[in-house]
């Protein structure tokens, strides 16, 4: 629904592609981070206060690793949404300025009947979101969260 006044707004180069993304990322990773923020319990709160943790301290050091799984959560979702947002944006924008990224190039593929090829760019969609996916998020899960022993 924002491609148009993406394109009304930034016309066809790049910010249009990285309006569409901010739009699609900002809102899953916030409302993820409020409801972690929200979650942090009362006791764990006291107990940074009666440390003298204070403003960002606080944050820093209570809030935010009490908050992290819903945050990672909020980052995942937002990997996937601006994965698919990108592809998406790469195919509307690059069509329409004759030049993009995996999603133009699906398109073009499409339009000229090279099917290995279309299902050759898919393959590479679905692998860059898995490495993403399983590489580097179960990395960072490795390191926090599990570590802090909030997941098994």
């Amino acid at each position: 629904a924002l491609l148009p006044l993406a394109l009304i707004w930034f016309g066809l180069g790049q910010g249009s592609v990285v309006f569409v993304l901010v739009h699609s990322v900002l809102w899953a990773i916030a409302l993820n981070t409020h409801a972690g923020f929200r979650s942090v319990s009362n006791t764990l709160r006291m107990v940074g206060l009666n440390y003298g943790l204070r403003n960002l301290s606080l944050v820093r050091a209570i809030l935010i690793p009490a908050a992290f799984p819903s945050i990672l959560t909020g980052l995942k979702v937002g990997w996937a949404f601006a994965w698919r947002t990108l592809i998406a944006a790469e195919l509307v924008f690059g069509v329409s300025s004759g030049s993009g990224g995996l999603g133009w190039y699906i398109f073009e593929n499409r339009n000229a009947l090279e099917t290995t090829n279309v299902f050759a760019g898919l393959f590479t969609v679905i692998m860059i979101g898995l490495f993403v996916e399983n590489v580097i998020f179960a990395n960072i899960e490795k390191k926090t969260i599990r570590r802090w022993g909030m997941q098994h």
